[in-house]
């Protein structure tokens, strides 16, 4: 079971940081006319939307099995680099769903070949956002080298506040009906509730599905798993659902008692290093399931990111620097290299900022999130992420 354990801790250490700038600026276009500002009727105010389509199942495999030994191998979402390009969903319909009327803000548009889509004339409010919602009529290019399967419709859990503003690079996911809920759903019925990938969009057996990816913290397009963490929700302070922490290894290399999916992933509870009995995911995936009831449903769910690694302590570090990464994985996470010295007390545990989210039954609601530095308690500084809508500038 340890050897499983590799193909999470070893992402731990992929943390990949890119910068670039210049404060040089652009001299003035003598082609095009400098922007001129009109006031605007707010309610008849639109927005565009445009982001990509992916399989987030899919890129994690890509990458785990990424033959280049260079940059082309690094986790990033990059539309030129093979790990997007091989999990990118075509022809993928995408839609905003709009809270307030239950349904679609306007028609889905497709994605292209490489997952690219852009929504047109989606009202403009600064009140209640929008979340990107794919149905399930993508597939992967066929050149990818990833088991293939159908798909679940899939909302992300990322609020789009289209408060006239331009809104870009936004993530529509889809989740496959042969990885991480395969798993889940293997797990339920060898504990005695039989049930099908199909049954997590049956609102008749849940009422909310909730695939969490936590990832590691760094640039906004950094899609390095953050090991050893896991999820907990709660209604009014109370713990509510089942939450399974899920892991990954290559198909068909275990034992069938841990019934892997055909992706390769399982369902792996593992104990956090705290001494609490915490159960984590080495691979930062969680999924939370509330199962339907006679009774309605709660308005709100609250979702805490949790990282139980302890905080280096020198004095209590019985580890060598390069200690094989399944003995103590959760231990390691902390253990950073900065120019030999190992420096992990700004670092670790990772924090992330609480969710409150309502359940969205009939539906596979994604959460991929990044996580904060132990020193960004209130989140990153500097760059704002791309993957935000960005207001418009005052004339």
């Amino acid at each position: 079971m340890n050897r499983t354990l590799r193909y999470g801790t070893l992402l731990a250490g992929s943390l990949l940081l890119g910068a670039c700038g210049s404060d040089d600026a652009p001299p003035d276009s003598t082609l095009y006319p400098a922007p001129e500002y009109v006031d605007d009727d707010p309610a008849q105010s639109t927005t565009q939307l445009s982001g990509f389509a992916w399989d987030p199942e899919a890129f994690f495999i890509n990458l785990v099995n990424c033959p280049f030994p260079d940059i082309r191998c690094a986790p990033f979402l990059l539309d030129q680099g093979p790990l997007y390009g091989f999990s990118a969903m075509q022809k993928s319909s995408i839609f905003a769903f709009d809270p307030v009327t239950g349904g679609p803000s306007g028609e889905p548009v497709q994605s292209d070949d490489l997952g690219v889509w852009s929504l047109y004339g989606v009202p403009s409010r600064s009140t209640v956002p929008y979340f990107v919602t794919a149905l399930p009529t993508g597939s992967l290019s066929p050149a990818a080298s990833v088991p293939k399967g159908n798909y679940l419709p899939t909302v992300t859990l990322r609020p789009v506040v289209t408060h006239n503003s331009v809104c870009h690079v936004q993530e529509a996911a889809s989740i496959s009906t042969v990885g991480i809920l395969e798993a889940v759903a293997k797990r339920l019925t060898a504990n005695g509730s039989p049930t099908t990938v199909a049954d997590f969009t049956n609102d008749k057996r849940f009422a909310s599905v909730v695939v969490f990816w936590n990832y590691q913290p760094g640039s906004p397009l950094l899609r390095a798993p953050a090991s050893c963490t896991t999820v907990k929700a709660t209604v009014n302070n109370t713990p509510v659902g089942e939450s399974y922490n899920v892991n990954w290894a290559p198909p068909g290399v275990l034992p069938p008692f841990l019934q892997q999916s055909t992706r390769g992933y399982f369902v792996d509870d593992q104990p956090a290093t705290d001494g609490s009995g915490t159960k984590v995911s080495g691979l930062g995936i969680t999924v939370f399931l509330l199962r339907a009831s006679t009774s309605a449903p709660p308005r709100e769910i609250t979702f805490n990111l949790v990282d139980p690694t302890p905080p280096y302590d020198p004095a209590n570090d019985t580890l060598v620097p390069d200690a094989d990464p399944t003995a103590n994985p959760c231990a390691l996470k902390n253990r950073v290299k900065d120019k030999g010295q190992i420096k992990g007390e700004q670092f670790n545990p990772w924090r992330f900022q609480t969710i409150a989210a309502p359940p969205m039954p009939g539906i596979i609601t994604f959460a991929g999130n990044q996580m904060w530095r132990k020193n960004q308690p209130n989140g990153p500084e500097g760059a704002v992420s791309p993957n935000l809508c960005l207001p418009l500038p005052a004339p």
